[in-house]
């Protein structure tokens, strides 16, 4: 037996071999192919790699639609409306502002005030026809014989005028029944008195002035809540379930979508960043011979990245020349 080594005896034989890789990258998820070079290789010849840039593709389409619930978001929101239940609205402090009233009588009654009145033309009603008394009942048997005494008084409570009559008749004495007539009413300013002034109005397509501090009814409808001022929060809880999956496969289109690589050693070296290789859906070849002339047993990565999702298919062709023992 020869105390030489074994590889002494190596005999040294090319080797071909081919294989592919393939898979799905986008920007946040890049991709990583592996070349092996073992102890047993002396050179390599050729390797070579073909780079294909297909469409991304799955093997589930989407979520089937369901599980639809109606909540309400937590997060501060715009401007929107709610329906409002019918009830009584009470104005805060400084609330005074007014209101559009069309055919409805103000139930508040107001303070002393004016009126102007249009001047026109008064004519009583049917049934106008009336009397007016001039004197008056006083007393009975003045002087101790059987008469009826009338007084007449002016403003000052005095009479002004008194008769006695002979006569038992209880009545009141009053001027000729005066027939249906007209007034003629100046235009000019009508103030209330103080006090008794206060009464209401039936008011029509006007605008009150403004109020005091009040309330009011108010009918079910939809209140927006005002630009700005009326955004708020609500809480929102969503209960818990699932959505299936509808299975199939789906592609999607790469057009302007770019494909990136580099080559790193065994030891995380930069051997060769190629930058951009491909553009869309297309392909290209990559001669990597030159950077295993100084080999590194171990394995070689070929690192992918992409600008979009899209697929990567890798094709390597290695010869090499290798040795075994006997």
């Amino acid at each position: 037996m020869s105390d030489m080594p074994d590889y002494v005896h190596a005999i040294y034989t090319s080797v071909k071999n081919t294989w592919q890789d393939a898979e799905n990258l986008d920007d946040t998820h890049g991709y990583i192919s592996y070349i092996w070079i073992p102890e047993e290789t002396f050179k390599v010849d050729v390797m070579k790699l073909w780079v294909f840039a297909e469409k991304f593709r799955a093997y589930s389409k989407s979520a089937l639609a369901g599980g639809a619930q109606t909540k309400t978001s937590t997060t501060v929101t715009p401007s929107h409306t709610h329906e409002v239940a019918i009830g009584t609205k009470t104005s805060v402090a400084g609330g005074a502002h007014s209101h559009t009233v069309t055919g409805a009588t103000s139930s508040y009654t107001t303070a002393s005030h004016t009126h102007d009145v249009v001047i026109g033309t008064k004519t009583s009603g049917e049934g106008g026809v009336h009397w007016h008394a001039w004197a008056n009942f006083e007393s009975s048997t003045p002087g101790g014989y059987s008469s009826a005494k009338y007084m007449s008084y002016d403003s000052g409570a005095s009479a002004s005028l008194a008769l006695d009559l002979a006569s038992a008749d209880k009545v009141t004495m009053y001027t000729h029944a005066s027939v249906a007539h007209q007034h003629d009413v100046a235009i000019g300013t009508v103030t209330s008195a103080s006090g008794g002034g206060n009464h209401a109005h039936t008011v029509t397509g006007q605008t009150a002035e403004a109020v005091t501090d009040h309330t009011h009814d108010v009918v079910i409808g939809t209140v927006t809540s005002a630009s700005g001022g009326g955004a708020h929060s609500h809480d929102v809880t969503f209960d818990d379930h699932t959505h299936p999956i509808e299975f199939g496969i789906y592609e999607e289109a790469i057009t302007g979508r770019t494909l990136s690589a580099v080559l790193y050693d065994p030891d995380g070296n930069v051997l060769k960043n190629f930058g951009v290789i491909l553009t869309g859906e297309d392909s290209d070849v990559m001669d990597l011979s030159e950077y295993f002339t100084s080999l590194k047993y171990g394995m070689y990565r070929v690192v992918l990245s992409a600008s979009g999702r899209l697929r990567a298919r890798l094709v390597f062709y290695e010869l090499c020349k290798m040795y075994a023992q006997y």
